[in-house]
This record gives structure tokens, C-alpha cells and sequence, in this order.
């Protein structure tokens, strides 16, 4: 598992923490900005909306006031009365080349069913229906959208034009002798854009009836591909790295409504990107200067204080108790510092406790690493090698025992860890005492993991033990042998040993002869008193048997204690 310092740590969390504050700062900064930047530009979209109506209200205005004059001409007038159209062609293009007619495109007179048309020096070179559309819809006195495709089916060029439709009335009469239709083409219409443009400022400029561009202008380089992104857009203002791109409504009396879409110059936005950028150069570099003072700060803080800690238990002592700890600088330090100190304390006394358990304990007690090399011994168990306990200690057990038992103890270790279960065995040891018996008991120390990593063993003094039970066993056959009827009861006064003389004597078996007893002390209670003060008890009495008969035993009774226990032995000879 990788492990990180405490103080890079606390850091990188600081400089994230001043990265996140910073840049959400700047970014709430910035997107404030661009949405004041936004709302400017919708509010100068919509001056310049007025002011796109107003130009164009007053140029239209003039035309058409021309548009009147022309169709109040003498020359007109006198030409329809005549009915001359050599006459009538020859006033129409007499007064189109007048300087008002520069914005028009083409006037056509209507008189008696008949069209005399009169187009300007921008038609020259394209047939227009001029006829066909002075035909459809003649609305008096308005300027009505009119438009036409020209050219093959495959190849159609779509044109729109603005039409008025003015009566030509004979002044002294008052009749109306025919209709003068006055046109203005706004494809490739170069004053509408020309004036726009210079009056908006626009880097392009572009007209389009629909998803059709009339006519567009452009003073930079790919400037009218941005105007696409926003012609396919619902939006009437954006803004974008390029520029500021706005779309304006033209629309003159009751004509449709054309889409006059312009591309600005974005100082503003470059200037706040710029600012933006700057700003968060400079707020890296003021995080990055003061994670670096952190840093330093910290790392003076923290290692000072976790050396200190790191100190105290590098110089705790394998033994003793261990010293106080006093140089925690802060709080949280001096806590961690404390809590290991009492940690240490509640160590230190239990190890008191395994080493007295351990050093004290009248059995040999031993580990064994998985070489069979002891890694703890008690005095016991070096004094039964006769050796130490520091020479034991980190020797094989080849070096120390016998061969023979050597081999033995071997192929228990091996089945300790091959079975991972303690095992019992006994071994006879040649020690300074001279030859003793002891009972090995060993077991395996497993790790978290449940592998065995050490071998424990406890080794008891069985040879007094074996002793006793040989001379219990021997008394047991001497009583066994004995024709005397012999009990031992403890101080409960019951049967410890009965041999099988007193069961023939009291017709019991030998597991009822604490009944046998109890029949006879009750007819004896002084028995127990005599014994009990120290006295010996010697009698001749009656003895019940089961079947009820009596029979006249000498009785001796001794008491006996050993190791501050009390026996009463009770000896019955039957009298001749």
C-alpha cells in the first residue's frame, strides 16, 4: 500500500482547495461579465433596430414622394392623353435619368391594359417580368413584396423586389388615366447594404428573404460564414469568439418581413478573454506561491512536531517504564502523543505479567521460530538443559538436545505445522536433578492469516506425579493382598480405597462400600471424634453385614494427614 507525507498531503489539499476558490471566482467573474456583454449587445441591437427603421422609413419616403412627382408630370400626362407611346417611353426615361431615380430600379406605366416599362441602369442586364409583376395584386399607395424566379428549372435565381402602385390622374378632369408602378430590387442592392452597413459598422453584412441571401456585404476575410451559423440559429444576438453577430428585421409598409443579419467587431469580448486569461495566469501563480509558503510552513509545523512524536517511540525501551510525553507542540500532537504513552504503559504491564507468568512458572516454557530456533525460553526450561537462557536463545534446538530426543521433538514440530494442531507427548530429559519426566504439550502461533509463524511448548514435571501414582499403585496391591479388611476415607468420610477383604467382610460390593461405612459410623460416632483429636481407635465390636448377620471385627483406626488433608485409615481383623 503506497503511503503519502502527512504534509504533502495537507497541501495538495490546500492548493486544490485555492484552485477551486480561485477559478470559481474568476469564472463567476467572467460569466457575469459575458452576460453584461450580452445584454448590451441585444440592447444596441435593438437601437440599432430603431435606427434601421428610420433610415429606411425616410429613403423609402423620398421614393415614393418621387414616385408621386413622376406620376403628376406633365410630360407624363400629356403622353397617356395622346396615347402616344413613343411619346410616353420617351418621358419615362427622361425622368429616370433624373438624381432622385438613382435608388429605383425600373417605373412601369399601366394605361389601358397595356405596359410600358422603363428600367433603371441596374437591370440592364436582367429580364425581369416587369409586366407579370405589375399585374399581381396592384395595391394603391402601398409598398407590397413582389417576387420571381428567372432562369432553368434546375438553375432558378430567386429575386424580390419592393413595388408602389400610384394612380396617374388627369389634373382638369380628375380621372384616373392610368397607374404608375415604381420597383426597387433588393438583390445586389448596394445602397440598402452599403448605408447599413457603414451606419452599423459591420465587418459583414448580409439581406435574405427566408433561407434565401439577397444580397450581402463583406469587409473580412470569412466573415459571411459566420453569418450562416447564425441565420440557421433562432437567436437574434450571439456572441462568439469571431464577433458579435445580431439579425435585424427590414420591413417597409406592408411589404414581408427581410432578415438583415450583421457581423460586428467584438472588442469587448477579446478584451474580457484577455483579461480572463491574465487574471487566471495570475491567480495560478499566486496559488502556486502560496502553496509553496504553505508548504514550507507546514513542513516546518507538522515535521516538527511529528520528528518529536517519531522520536519518542523510536527511544522507547524494550524494557521499563517508559518515559512521559511532553514535546507535542500542538494539541492533536500532544493527544496522539499521550494516548501512545499510555498504549506503551498498558504493554509494559502486560509483558510484567507474561514475563512473571513466564519466568516463575514451575514448567519449561519455549518458542520456536519455523527454523527451530528458539526465540523464547524461561529459566526453567534452560536450568532442565542445564544451560541459559542467553545461549538458548537464537540457537537451533539440533545444538541444544540430544539426537535422539532431538529427532522426536522434530517430528512433533512437524506435525504442529503440517496439522495446525497442538499435540501431547512425553520425553525424559537428563538434567541437573538427574532423569526427569515431563509432558510436552505444543501448538502453533498463527498469524491474522491463520499460517503458523512460531511454535509454543509447555513442558510439566511429571516424575513425582509418576512416582506417587507408582506408590499408590503398589499401595493398592499390598491391600489388595492383605487379608485384613482395609478402607481410607477422606474427611467427608468417603471411600477413597476399599480393598476386596472388606468387601467379602461386609457383603458389598466394592462400589458400595462407602454404604458399608456409613452403616458402621453411625453405630460409632465416636470413631471420627477420637481420629479428629489425634487419637488412635482400637476396638472390638459388632460389624453389620447386608444381609444383616453380625460379626465380631477388631478395629484399628488411625488419621492421617498429608498435604493438610485429612484420612482416616480403618483396618477390620474378624475375631476367631
Amino acid at each position: 500500500m503506497r503511503t503519502w507525507r502527512f504534509s504533502r498531503l495537507l497541501l495538495a489539499l490546500v492548493l486544490a482547495m485555492l484552485a477551486g476558490v480561485s477559478l470559481t471566482l474568476l469564472t463567476t467573474a467572467y460569466l457575469g461579465s459575458e452576460r453584461a456583454l450580452k445584454q448590451e449587445a441585444e440592447q444596441a441591437q435593438t437601437r440599432d433596430q430603431r435606427m434601421l427603421d428610420s433610415v429606411v422609413e425616410s429613403h423609402f419616403r423620398n421614393i415614393r414622394q418621387y414616385s408621386e412627382e413622376v406620376s403628376q408630370s406633365a410630360a407624363l400626362e400629356r403622353a397617356l392623353m395622346l396615347d402616344d407611346n413613343a411619346l410616353l417611353d420617351q418621358a419615362m426615361h427622361g425622368l429616370m435619368r433624373d438624381s432622385y431615380s438613382r435608388y429605383i430600379d425600373a417605373m412601369v406605366i399601366e394605361h389601358d391594359g397595356e405596359f410600358q416599362a422603363a428600367p433603371n441602369v441596374s437591370l440592364l442586364n436582367l429580364q425581369l417580368p416587369l409586366e407579370a409583376l405589375s399585374r399581381s395584386e396592384p395595391r394603391l399607395g402601398r409598398w407590397v413584396t413582389v417576387d420571381a424566379d428567372i432562369g432553368p428549372d434546375t438553375q432558378k435565381t430567386h429575386y424580390s423586389l419592393l413595388r408602389l402602385t400610384l394612380p396617374v390622374v388627369e389634373p382638369r378632369l380628375g380621372e384616373v388615366v392610368g397607374r404608375l408602378h415604381t420597383f426597387v430590387l433588393l438583390n445586389d442592392n448596394f445602397w440598402i447594404l452599403n448605408e447599413l452597413q457603414s451606419m452599423f459598422g459591420a465587418r459583414a453584412i448580409a439581406l435574405s428573404q427566408g433561407d434565401t441571401i439577397l444580397d450581402s456585404l463583406e469587409s473580412g476575410a470569412n466573415a459571411l460564414q459566420q453569418l450562416n451559423a447564425l441565420k440557421a440559429s433562432d437567436d437574434e444576438v450571439r456572441i462568439t469568439s469571431a464577433g458579435i453577430l445580431r439579425e435585424h428585421v427590414l420591413r417597409v409598409d406592408r411589404s414581408e418581413a427581410y432578415r438583415v443579419l450583421t457581423a460586428l467587431p467584438s472588442d469587448s469580448y477579446h478584451a474580457l478573454r484577455d483579461i480572463y486569461t491574465t487574471n487566471l495566469v495570475y491567480a495560478t501563480l499566486m496559488v502556486v506561491a502560496l502553496g509553496v509558503i504553505m508548504m514550507l510552513v507546514i513542513n516546518r509545523l507538522t515535521s516538527s512536531a511529528l520528528g518529536n512524536l517519531t522520536r519518542y517511540a523510536e527511544q522507547v525501551p524494550d524494557s521499563g517504564v517508559p518515559q512521559p510525553f511532553n514535546d507535542g507542540r500542538f494539541e492533536e500532537f500532544t493527544r496522539v502523543g499521550r494516548a501512545f504513552e499510555e498504549m506503551l504503559r498498558r504493554i509494559h504491564e502486560r509483558d510484567k505479567y507474561l514475563a512473571g507468568i513466564i519466568e516463575h512458572s514451575p514448567d519449561l516454557i519455549f518458542l520456536k521460530d519455523l527454523d527451530h530456533r528458539y526465540c523464547l525460553v524461561n529459566q526453567q526450561y534452560a536450568k532442565a538443559l542445564n544451560t541459559t537462557t542467553q545461549q538458548l536463545l537464537g540457537r537451533p534446538m539440533w545444538e541444544v538436545l540430544d539426537h535422539e530426543i532431538m529427532e522426536y521433538a522434530l517430528a512433533m514440530d512437524r506435525h504442529v505445522l503440517l496439522n495446525c494442531e497442538p499435540v501431547k507427548y512425553k520425553q525424559v530429559l537428563n538434567t541437573r536433578s538427574g532423569v526427569r519426566s515431563f509432558l510436552f504439550s505444543k501448538f502453533p502461533i498463527t498469524d491474522d492469516h491463520g499460517a503458523p509463524y512460531l511454535i509454543g511448548g509447555i513442558a510439566t514435571d511429571i516424575t513425582d506425579i509418576e512416582q506417587t501414582e507408582e506408590e499408590l499403585d503398589l499401595t493398592k496391591e499390598v491391600l489388595a493382598e492383605t487379608r485384613d479388611a482395609a478402607i481410607v476415607l477422606d474427611e467427608q468420610q468417603q471411600v477413597l480405597i476399599s480393598n476386596s477383604a472388606f468387601a467379602e467382610m461386609s457383603g458389598f460390593p466394592k462400589e458400595e462400600a462407602s454404604s458399608a461405612m456409613r452403616l458402621f459410623l453411625m453405630m460409632h460416632p465416636d470413631l471420627v471424634d477420637m481420629l479428629d483429636q489425634g487419637k488412635r481407635w482400637q476396638k472390638e465390636c459388632q460389624f453389620e453385614r447386608r444381609d444383616g448377620q453380625l460379626r465380631t471385627v477388631r478395629v484399628t483406626a488411625n488419621g492421617v494427614i498429608r498435604e493438610e488433608r485429612r484420612r482416616y485409615v480403618i483396618l477390620f481383623r474378624e475375631s476367631a
